[in-house]
C-alpha cells in the first residue's frame, strides 16, 4: 500500500543572530512555519541548531527529558501546531552525563524518544564529557520505521549496517557537516531513504538508488520532498519476466525504476490496498538481498 511521506528539511546558520535564546527561538520558529506550508509528515533541523555559533557551556543548555526545558517546550509546541514530527539535535542531560542527542516529537507534541550520538567525535568525548549512544534505535511512526544517525556518526558503516538489520526504512542525518558523497552511496548500500539537515547548503533528500530528490542552497534553505515508504529493491538477472508481468497486472498502481548501470528494479506500490511486499511474494520476485544470499550459498558449494 503507498505510503507517501512528505519530508521536509531545514539548512539555516546561525552566523549573524543574536545568541540570546529567545530570539534564536523566533527565528527558527519562522523556518518552521515556512516548512509546515508544505504539510510534512516530518521536519527536520540540524545538529545542536539552537546553539550552534554561540559560546556557552554544554550542561548550562542540556535539558532533562522527558520535562526538558526551553527548547523541548519550543519544540513540542511547533509539532503540536502543525501536527507533524520534528527531528532536532540539542544536548541532554541525565544522572550518568551529557548526550549529544537526536530527540523526536510526534504529531501531538509529545516526545517519541531520543536516539544519543553513537560516536562522538574524540574532542567531543575527552574535552567536552559527551558521552557516547549506545547505537542504531528504530521509532515506529505512523508512516514507517525511522533513525537518526548524527554527524561523525556517517563515518562507521558498521552502525548503517545495525539501522538496516532493524528494518529502518528512513535515516534522518542531523549534523553541522554535510557528508557529500557518503551519503548517496550510504543508501544505496543500505536500500533506504535519507534525509539530511546541515547548516547553510547541502542538505538532501536521497532515495535508495542513491539519486538526489532535493538539496538545499543559499538561495533555498528549505527543502521538501515526498516519498513512497512501500518500495523495494530487486536485480534484473531472473526477475525480468516476473516484473513485466507484474506491471501488466497492477498498471498505474506500480512503477518499476530502472538503474541499468546497476541492473536492479526499484518497485513502488501505489495500490490502495496491496503492498509492494505482497505483490513480490505474488509473483516469487527474489529482493536484492536475498539473490545475493542465495550467490553466497552457491558459491560455497564449490569451495574447494
Amino acid at each position: 500500500m503507498s505510503r507517501i511521506v512528505g519530508v521536509s528539511s531545514i539548512s539555516f546558520d546561525n552566523s549573524g543572530v543574536e545568541q540570546k535564546i529567545e530570539k534564536r527561538i523566533d527565528v527558527w520558529g519562522n523556518l518552521i512555519d515556512t516548512a509546515a506550508l508544505d504539510n510534512p509528515d516530518i521536519i527536520l533541523l540540524p545538529e545542536h541548531f539552537l546553539f550552534s555559533g554561540m559560546v556557552y557551556k554544554k550542561i548550562d543548555v542540556a535539558e532533562s527529558l522527558p520535562k526538558g526545558g526551553p527548547v523541548t517546550k519550543f519544540l513540542s509546541g511547533k509539532a503540536k501546531e502543525y501536527k507533524t514530527h520534528i527531528f532536532a539535535s540539542y544536548y541532554r542531560k541525565d544522572r550518568k552525563g551529557i548526550y549529544n542527542s537526536a530527540i523526536l516529537f510526534d504529531r501531538k507534541g509529545k516526545i517519541a524518544g531520543a536516539y544519543d550520538k553513537t560516536f562522538p567525535v574524540v574532542e567531543e568525548m575527552s574535552r567536552d564529557g559527551i558521552l557516547p549512544g549506545k547505537g542504531a534505535k528504530v521509532f515506529k511512526t505512523d508512516f514507517g520505521k525511522i533513525g537518526a544517525v548524527i554527524c561523525f556518526d556517517f563515518n562507521f558503516r558498521e552502525l548503517f549496517a545495525e539501522y538496516k538489520s532493524k528494518g529502518v526504512e528512513l535515516l534522518c542525518f542531523l549534523s553541522d557537516f554535510r557528508a557529500g558523497f557518503q551519503i548517496p552511496i550510504v543508501a544505496y548500500e543500505n536500500q533506504v531513504f535519507i534525509v539530511s539537515s546541515t547548516p547553510g547548503e547541502n542538505s538532501v533528500i536521497v532515495d535508495p538508488l542513491g539519486r538526489t530528490l532535493a538539496e538545499s542552497s543559499m538561495y533555498g534553505k528549505i527543502i521538501f520532498s515526498k516519498i513512497n515508504l512501500d518500495s523495494r529493491i530487486v536485480h534484473v538477472d531472473y526477475n525480468q519476466d516476473k516484473v513485466a508481468k507484474l506491471k501488466k497486472k497492477y498498471k498505474e498502481y506500480v512503477k518499476v525504476d530502472v538503474a541499468s548501470p546497476e541492473a536492479i528494479y526499484f518497485l513502488s506500490s501505489f495500490h490502495p490496498k496491496r503492498s509492494i511486499e505482497e505483490m513480490i511474494k505474488e509473483f516469487k520476485i527474489e529482493t536484492l538481498d536475498e539473490y545475493f544470499i542465495r550467490a553466497r550459498k552457491e558459491r560455497r558449494r564449490y569451495l574447494i
